[in-house]
């Protein structure tokens, strides 16, 4: 299941990757990517979160698989903030993502850094180890989502 997920972003990543090489992003282009992913995370942090709440049964093997899908995708959205791409297709991201980088790349790091940790507490297998860190990566979306995104 692993395997998968990763072989799945890989083709995906090499397409993107691919595409940009041979043409220049469009803002509205870029937009639409970030929030592909921004999608795929909150899919992915919707599970896990239904799972810690008792919303969903918990599932060991689900939620790591959720939990790793989530730590992928972490990474990928930041290419699709380019310069004027606060323009050129509805968005609700904050001038503050432009004006305030340095800001912006903490909250970033903030994201990034605390995927692996749910991933390594998933890899224990209780429901238990997860809530911590999952409540930790959470806190890191919304601060996210307070300081760069219009409501």
């Amino acid at each position: 299941m692993q395997k998968a997920v990763t072989l799945g972003l890989v083709v995906v990543l090499a397409t993107a990757f691919a595409t940009a090489a041979f043409a220049q992003v469009r803002p509205d282009r870029a937009i639409k990517y970030r929030q592909g992913i921004m999608q795929a995370q909150s899919w992915n942090l919707g599970i896990l979160a239904a799972m810690v709440k008792g919303e969903q049964p918990y599932n060991k093997d689900k939620f790591l698989y959720h939990a790793i899908a989530l730590e992928q995708v972490s990474r990928m959205a930041w290419e699709g903030y380019i310069p004027g791409s606060d323009q050129g297709a509805p968005n609700r991201a904050k001038p503050e993502i432009w004006k305030d980088a340095a800001k912006f790349q903490q909250a970033r790091d903030a994201f990034e850094s605390a995927t692996p940790r749910l991933v390594a507490a998933a890899r224990v297998g209780t429901l238990d180890a997860v809530k911590g860190p999952l409540n930790d990566v959470a806190k890191t979306c919304d601060g996210c989502h307070d300081d760069f995104r219009s409501k």
